[in-house]
């Protein structure tokens, strides 16, 4: 109660009970004061003179003849004394309150409050509520971002940490939901903005790291970069696809890696690379497609990431070769041939992949035993085309020859063909053959200027040895020579 008002209220009872008591004795004739029973706002144990005194302050007396005083009644008082009914007593004021007998008035101390007049105690503050001074009659509400567990100790509330928010008169903070974020003193959580997360209880939002990405707010995690896709900055909103020439194989790549020498990536979103087949090769990494191998050159594993020229004595025609073929008996090849060249006139390779053709023998080799030696005694044109060789075999034993074949070829053209049917007749140490044209190679004497016919001829000495294999070439004149 504040001092003035409770110095009013003092006067004005004080000034009351002197005037009640003057009244009383001045109106009572000496005799009647000995042995009286006591006026009332007095008392004594026997309840009457001699001996009777005023209430004490914070009681009354009911009377006349009262034998005790009476208390004032909890959430009132009595400053003076000498009063006659509880009437008397006086009700506290809101901010005050007051134990039964109180002489009086007492304030609330901080964190309690008395909202009306006439309470026995404070009420303590409530949970969200705080009360800062004394004599308060109003608890206050914590304001947003703070909060207060309430009671009689709650003289201020308690600033939310972060990760928590507290909204006016919370009596305890909240945590954040993941995808939100607090910081401290926070009455609200926010929601993180595209490009970041926030884990539970989080005081701020935080940046999704290279690699990943946040699409949408209120994410509670970033999301890895799909194979196929990179992310290369932090605080991303989505993710990028890898361009063709490149890929990414694994979740939450920061960068594409380019396909290696030997692989390609055709299309963008790719998760691998592709080895090149074999017959294609690529040369520099990043590529998107593989080069066929050139004709001349082949590529025999899958994953090359160069050709390699076809090797002396044999070629190929084509390009996307996986192997080279090699060039043929009668003809030869250089390194990197496309096609076989056949032997010119009077030379020879007697066997399949020769760089190179050697002269064909003019006489023989001379005796000793071993694997006979071929010579052309004579050649002989015969009409419509026909041809006859006549051979000798040098060297020990018999000779035998076996049946050969004959293939025509025009000087200016890479193609060739079956010339005709082949006769061999063998005696002794020589051999006759006989080459008849067939249709298509008189066709195509009449209209060249000329024909290279090549025999292939295997025989072998009757005392034994391996065989030998020899090509004989045989030019011939056409009709438009």
């Amino acid at each position: 109660m504040p001092t003035s008002r409770r110095t009013s209220a003092i006067a004005y009872r004080a000034l009351g009970l002197a005037f009640a008591v003057a009244t009383v004795l001045a109106l009572s004739p000496p005799s009647a004061l000995a042995g009286s029973p006591c006026p009332t706002g007095e008392w004594s144990l026997s309840g009457s003179d001699p001996g009777c005194a005023p209430a004490d302050a914070g009681y009354y007396a009911v009377g006349p003849g009262a034998t005790s005083e009476t208390p004032c009644p909890a959430g009132t008082y009595d400053p003076i004394g000498d009063s006659i009914s509880a009437s008397d007593c006086l009700a506290d004021f809101p901010g005050d309150y007051s134990g039964q007998g109180a002489a009086l008035a007492t304030a609330c101390a901080p964190g309690t409050y008395a909202p009306a007049s006439g309470l026995a105690a404070c009420d303590p503050a409530d949970p969200g509520y705080f009360v800062a001074i004394s004599e308060s009659s109003a608890e206050v509400p914590c304001p947003g971002g703070s909060y207060s567990p309430g009671g009689s100790t709650s003289t201020s509330c308690a600033s939310s940490p972060a990760g928590d928010y507290a909204p006016a008169a919370s009596a305890a903070p909240i945590q954040c939901v993941a995808g939100t974020f607090a910081p401290p003193a926070s009455a609200i959580c926010q929601d993180d903005t595209a490009g970041t997360y926030s884990a539970a209880a989080a005081g701020a939002a935080s940046p999704c790291a290279p690699g990943s990405y946040a699409p949408d707010t209120r994410s509670p995690a970033c999301t890895l970069a799909q194979p196929g896709f990179f992310v290369s900055a932090s605080e991303s909103i989505a993710q990028l696809p890898c361009p063709a020439g490149s890929y990414s194989a694994s979740p939450g790549a920061t960068a594409c890696a380019p396909a290696d020498a030997g692989s390609y990536v055709a299309g963008a979103q790719a998760s691998a690379e592709l080895a090149c087949a074999a017959g294609s090769y690529s040369a520099a990494p990043g590529a998107t497609g593989c080069t066929q191998a050139l004709a001349g050159s082949y590529v025999a594993h899958s994953g090359a990431s160069a050709e390699a020229p076809c090797a002396a004595g044999s070629y190929s025609s084509a390009g996307g070769a996986t192997a080279c073929t090699p060039a043929p008996p009668g003809s030869y090849a250089a390194q990197g041939a496309t096609a076989a060249t056949a032997c010119p006139e009077g030379t020879q390779t007697t066997s399949a992949g020769e760089s190179a053709c050697t002269p064909v023998p003019t006489k023989p080799a001379g005796g000793g035993s071993g694997a006979p030696q071929l010579t052309v005694q004579k050649v002989v044109k015969l009409a419509h085309g026909a041809v006859r060789l006549v051979l000798s075999a040098s060297g020990s034993g018999a000779f035998a020859a076996s049946a050969t074949t004959a293939s025509a070829k025009q000087n200016s053209s890479a193609s060739s063909g079956r010339y005709g049917t082949v006769t061999v007749s063998a005696s002794g140490s020589g051999a006759t053959i006989t080459i008849r044209p067939n249709r298509a190679a008189t066709r195509l004497l009449a209209s060249s200027a000329s024909l290279r016919i090549s025999v292939v001829v295997t025989f072998t000495a009757h005392t034994g040895g391996s065989p030998v294999t020899r090509t004989v070439v045989v030019k011939l004149r056409g009709s438009k020579h």
